[in-house]
């Protein structure tokens, strides 16, 4: 088995003075020696600040050069980084150090998220901020120590906990997906398997999926060190600047969600031949408006596309090797079984094609994670008989083949993130004049979905209304509805009361398709 530092740093033993970081907001880069000495001496400074194998630290940080060493400096100690989404609220990050029972965190320079995560960190814990100073915490370039104290390279139980994700729950706060160290060297070989990426120095990756993020950790920026690539930095996603940076560092290589790409296609700057120098384009985590797809096939000449589908729980389940023309359908990844099963069902319930159910992975892989944090009663829910429930409603073709219909649960998928309904609803109640509500994801070419606020008033309110009270309020800014639909009522089950979305979201495209009634903001 080998760990995330040993794959970065047994590449730094064969190509020592080969590219391996670069940032885009300064003239910072890092050969692969250069690297390992950095995260070396960031180790020691953690060490002596009381890190050790085991200990869970929060990194609320963005795709910031400061970010990826952390973590590698973490694991250096075998400590265990829990890397909380830094768009979240800062009164929901405090509530996650609280809830993981984490015992340091380092995050960016945000005055208020210092105050509530230094209210959450146990007494003289470790905290350290990236950037300007920011309440208690200690400057994070002052975190460094001499490398010849450090223990020796760790050598870990294979089952024991290397780093946690976060992953949307049922109440709206995120689940802490922890992952052991067998993990960490499956979850970047499919990427050879199923995309088609080759080690080597002429992997030239763009950092601007989230490291936060399963898939911009895994998939873009430790793939990229442990196959010998290098990894560019993209501190804070831009269109017209990410496509500067594709031109000007040859880019060979990016992974993105959709609306990463609608983007860059719809920027300024936009010309086909600066983007002559991919090689390898794959997205995931939400649909692909098909036409856009077949545009980018025919502007990026060089390019090939591949369509990703996974869990933060799961990696990569299944892929589409040849997408274009046929974006929807996936097959199942390698080292992975999975099956349809009818709705509500159990793991021999299969389904045929043309029939709607659940697609589930089997849970004995190396891949899969090992548990929610500290909650005992969703890792139950999920794991059943060998099997995790995805939660995703999926349809067969006649090739066995299977497409995304939906989710189980109504998670919204908008621009990479995942959203539940109920925190939206949650503020929409909030507004006086509201006086009921429900929220959906209705797709969009754009953001793969888009969080549209069904509203019940009591008296007269405006859809920029509602948008000033949801950004005014407690809310993240991606969580906020982009449209307005107002109804007379809620549809709900008369048996359970639950309501019925799946009414709302037919009600939504009929009334946004009609060109009247249906308010964008």
């Amino acid at each position: 088995m080998q760990t995330m530092y040993d794959l970065v740093w047994m590449q730094a033993e064969r190509t020592p003075d080969a590219l391996a970081l670069a940032d885009d907001i300064s003239e910072r880069s890092f050969t692969y020696r250069q690297l390992i000495e950095e995260v070396e001496a960031i180790a020691a400074g953690l060490a002596a600040r009381g890190v050790s194998a085991g200990t869970r630290i929060a990194t609320c940080l963005p795709n910031v050069f400061e970010h990826g060493l952390c973590i590698l400096a973490l694991q250096r100690l075998a400590a265990v980084p829990a890397l909380i989404n830094p768009r979240l609220e800062a009164q929901d990050a405090g509530r996650l150090i609280e809830a993981g029972e984490l015992a340091g965190a380092i995050i960016h320079a945000d005055k208020v998220l210092a105050q509530a995560v230094g209210d959450a960190l146990p007494q003289d814990a470790l905290f350290l901020v990236v950037g300007d100073s920011a309440g208690a915490a200690e400057g994070f370039e002052g975190c460094r120590g001499d490398p010849a104290r450090l223990p020796p390279i760790p050598a870990p139980d294979p089952e024991a906990p290397c780093i946690i994700f976060y992953t949307s729950g049922t109440t709206g706060l995120p689940k802490g997906v922890v992952l052991a160290h067998r993990t960490s060297e499956h979850r970047i070989v499919w990427l050879s398997t199923q995309a088609g990426l080759r080690h080597g120095p002429h992997n030239k990756a763009l950092g601007f999926m989230p490291i936060s993020h399963a898939i911009g950790f895994y998939g873009v920026f430790l793939a990229s060190l442990a196959y010998g690539g290098s990894y560019h930095v993209m501190s804070a996603f831009d269109p017209a600047a990410a496509i500067e940076l594709i031109e000007k560092r040859g880019i060979t290589y990016i992974f993105a969600a959709p609306t990463l790409y609608y983007a860059m296609l719809n920027a300024p700057n936009y010309e086909p031949r600066r983007m002559n120098s991919l090689a390898l384009c794959l997205y995931g985590g939400a649909i692909i408006d098909p036409k856009m797809l077949e545009r980018m096939d025919s502007d990026w000449r060089h390019a090939t596309f591949r369509h990703i589908y996974g869990t933060t729980e799961t990696m990569c389940s299944g892929y589409n090797p040849d997408p274009v023309g046929d974006s929807a359908a996936l097959g199942a990844g390698y080292a992975t079984r999975v099956r349809a099963i009818a709705l509500g069902g159990g793991p021999n319930d299969r389904i045929g094609p043309g029939v709607e159910g659940e697609l589930i992975v089997d849970a004995t892989g190396d891949v899969i994670f090992s548990e929610y944090l500290n909650r005992p009663d969703a890792t139950a829910e999920a794991v059943r008989q060998g099997w995790y429930y995805t939660g995703d409603v999926i349809t067969l073709d006649e090739r066995g083949f299977f497409t995304l219909k939906g989710r189980v649960d109504d998670m919204i998928r908008s621009g990479g993130e995942s959203i539940h309904p109920e925190p939206v609803e949650t503020v929409l109640r909030e507004h006086a004049n509201v006086a009921d509500c429900s929220v959906i994801g209705i797709a969009d070419p754009k953001w793969g979905q888009v969080v549209v606020g069904c509203i019940v008033t009591k008296d007269d309110v405006t859809p920029a209304d509602l948008d000033s009270h949801c950004k005014s309020g407690r809310l993240a800014g991606f969580m906020r509805p982009r449209a307005y639909l107002f109804v007379e009522e809620i549809p709900r089950n008369p048996g359970n009361g639950n309501v019925l979305r799946r009414l709302l979201r037919e009600r939504a495209i009929t009334v946004r398709d009609g060109g009247a009634g249906y308010h964008s903001v």
